[in-house]
């Protein structure tokens, strides 16, 4: 009852993905969404080995395939959602996570469960509560704290006066991601007066490639001055993109620097190019290109991808603002305290690093739904607020 139903969900799925690219990344996509999809057959088999099997099991277990290909299918459309859309988003993130975590639970479960002989291999039981349980309370977190506003009190030297700057980064503009949803982030962005702000990249993504003139004119309404750094998603379009921001007075900064001046404070901005190789190297040449800062400058780099931070030198920038791990993606914010998987291995996931006398922040992102689902992760709007040394 939920093998031929699944595998049905599946192929639309597919199809839907592929309609969007064919780069290495769609394919892992793909991956993913298959394992996604074999965990409801494979409680079903647990069900029936449990003897536990009923038609109301059956509809529970469909539920998940079913919404993430209502998710896919809706970004095919290329057309913002509505509230039933948007419904079907907020399910699919749930039956994601549960998915997700229940693939782990098994990777644990199996062994032990075939080693031992004990019940029903294919069944965790009760254990299933822990991947329902995360994958509920993560789901909740990620609305509840949703743009939430972070403020971040930082300390720069050169800096003569008080300075207020708002990053953003990994928009990815979508059906999901709706042009409602970006004015309401550039409301909230103006309210909070900022004096300059600065996005670290994945403006698109490839269901809003050649559909985001929204997204444009919501960023027309930011008030403060707004410069941009490209993501590894805005590069199929990049120049494009470019020539859209530019028209409504956005610089996107690719291997460049501009200087601003805000009564009478100079700092400069420098955006690096993503590169998906050789990136160090890249990043080396390009800054050997550019002209080092004044003394009396404020340097801020912005750079998609935050392992650029360890290439860098370590003395030719005050702050550097990154994203592209939207926090870890997998994270134990929910639980009241920052971290994440990507964390655990000593990579660059969220909030503030220091090497030297530069530091790095990485943003959480502004995309909410998608895959992979935010788990335990909730997007912000970081507004720091710059204060010359004592």
């Amino acid at each position: 009852m939920v093998l031929l139903p699944t595998a049905f969900f599946a192929l639309l799925t597919l199809r839907a993905v592929y309609r969007g690219g064919r780069t290495w990344n769609d394919h892992a996509v793909a991956a993913v969404l298959l394992g996604c999809f074999a965990i409801s057959p494979l409680l079903w088999l647990g069900l029936e080995q449990a003897d536990l099997q009923h038609p109301a099991w059956a509809l529970v277990l469909l539920c998940g395939p079913a919404s993430i290909c209502g998710l896919f299918l809706l970004l095919d459309r290329r057309k913002e959602v509505g509230p039933i859309g948007l419904f079907i988003g907020a399910l699919s993130q749930v039956a994601l996570a549960f998915a997700l975590w229940t693939g782990l639970l098994y990777l644990g479960w199996l062994p032990w469960a075939l080693a031992t002989g004990e019940g029903a291999w294919a069944w965790p039981g009760a254990a299933l509560a822990l991947p329902a349980g995360l994958a509920l309370w993560g789901g909740l977190w990620t609305a509840i704290r949703h743009n939430a506003v972070v403020e971040v009190p930082l300390t720069l030297r050169g800096l003569r006066r008080p300075l207020r700057v708002v990053h953003l980064s990994d928009l990815h503009a979508s059906p999901f991601m709706t042009g409602a949803s970006l004015r309401a982030l550039v409301d909230r962005v103006n309210r909070l007066s900022p004096e300059l702000v600065l996005i670290t990249g994945d403006l698109v993504m490839p269901f809003s490639e050649a559909h985001h003139a929204y997204l444009i004119e919501a960023l027309r309404g930011i008030a403060a001055p707004t410069f941009h750094a490209p993501g590894n998603h805005d590069l199929p379009i990049l120049s494009t993109l470019a020539a859209e921001l530019s028209a409504i007075g956005q610089p996107m900064l690719v291997d460049e620097v501009r200087v601003v001046q805000i009564a009478g404070q100079a700092i400069e901005l420098l955006g690096l190019q993503f590169h998906w190789r050789q990136s160090a190297q890249r990043h080396a040449e390009a800054l050997a290109r550019l002209p080092a800062p004044d003394d009396d400058t404020i340097t801020i780099g912005l750079v998609h991808d935050p392992r650029a931070f360890a290439w860098l030198p370590p003395d030719r920038f005050d702050l550097v603002l990154s994203g592209h791990t939207h926090g870890g993606q997998v994270g134990t914010d929910m639980f009241g305290w920052p971290g994440s998987v990507l964390g655990l291995f000593g990579l660059y996931d969220q909030g503030r690093f220091v090497r030297a006398s530069s530091i790095l922040s990485v943003h959480r992102g502004n995309w909410h739904i998608g895959l992979p689902p935010r788990m335990g992760v909730g997007g912000e709007i970081v507004l720091f607020t710059l204060s010359p040394p004592a």
